[in-house]
């Protein structure tokens, strides 16, 4: 056997370890749970105390503890759905103010 390796082309992908797990279709119920929950979050501290910077927001909710990206998510799909508005930027702000 061979231990000479040949050189891969460009877009070539090896067989490997991945870091990360495939997915199931409980963990995909259970991050579309999570995903609700934390808009919902979001569109209660907008009503509560209206327009804020997305920082300010953040910080109130505790995001940093959410995970990677689930408060960026989570702030798209809200604003995508209607519950809150993109009032500026950096500014978000209860729908229909």
């Amino acid at each position: 056997m061979s231990t000479e390796s040949k050189p891969r082309r460009r877009g070539e992908v090896g067989a490997g370890f991945a870091p990360f797990s495939s997915s199931s279709a409980q963990d995909r119920d259970e991050d579309d749970w999570y995903l609700k929950r934390e808009m919902s979050m979001i569109q209660a501290a907008l009503e509560d105390k209206g327009e804020m910077r997305r920082k300010d927001l953040g910080r109130l909710l505790g995001c940093r503890y959410w995970g990677p990206r689930r408060f960026a998510r989570a702030l798209k799909q809200a604003t995508r759905e209607g519950r809150i508005q993109h009032t500026g930027f950096g500014r978000y702000g209860p729908a229909g103010q």
